[in-house]
């Protein structure tokens, strides 16, 4: 009898054992899986939402506008002269560029706004609760910090602009159509001189 206790208990151990170092797997496995989820919706280079992470957000802001009928705003925002620096200062500088713009927004976004990389050196920003006059005032703070905090580019000082377009969501819209005219007052807004923000 002692003989056989031994051994089940033997086996009880190596079963422990076992199931321990399932769960660890599991738990790795999660973590990989979530990580991976995580750059899927994540943009490489600056580490701010992509496309499909931008989609995913808008959907979720949509539906409070929907539900609580509150503001929301949606900023598109592209850097002024970029192909110039991406051309002269070589890709490396404007990838450095980015991201300094990406930290510097970071600094004076609220925690509830969303930024995201539309794609090349285009940006989305999405407001909640904000009306479209404050979505333009914040952009121009956004500007003005931009020219206290100069980029560097081999020891050169270089100062990052953007010219950006505003919208306010209207009853229904989509996001698409918000982005498109936030995309053509954007526009505007380059035509005019660069360096400005301009509402949809």
């Amino acid at each position: 009898i002692a003989s056989e206790m031994e051994s089940t208990r033997d086996e009880l151990r190596e079963m422990r054992g076992k199931v321990q170092t399932s769960e660890a797997e599991v738990v790795k496995l999660h973590a990989e899986l979530n990580a991976a989820a995580s750059q899927a919706r994540h943009d490489a280079l600056t580490g701010v939402l992509n496309r499909k992470g931008l989609d995913e957000a808008m959907h979720r802001e949509l539906a409070v506008v929907h539900r609580k009928e509150a503001p929301l705003c949606v900023a598109l925002l592209d850097i002024d002269n970029f192909k110039k620096l991406n051309d002269g200062k070589g890709h490396e500088a404007g990838d450095a560029a980015l991201q300094h713009l990406v930290s510097v927004t970071r600094e004076c976004m609220r925690a509830q706004d969303t930024l995201a990389r539309y794609g090349g050196e285009e940006f989305v920003i999405l407001m909640p609760d904000t009306v479209l006059a404050n979505g333009i005032e914040a952009m121009q703070r956004l500007q003005r910090a931009l020219t206290r905090r100069y980029f560097l580019a081999g020891g050169e000082q270089i100062l990052i602009t953007f010219s950006a377009g505003v919208a306010q969501f209207e009853q229904g819209e989509s996001a698409e159509s918000a982005i498109k005219r936030a995309d053509q007052a954007m526009y505007l807004a380059k035509r005019a001189g660069k360096n400005r923000v301009l509402g949809a």
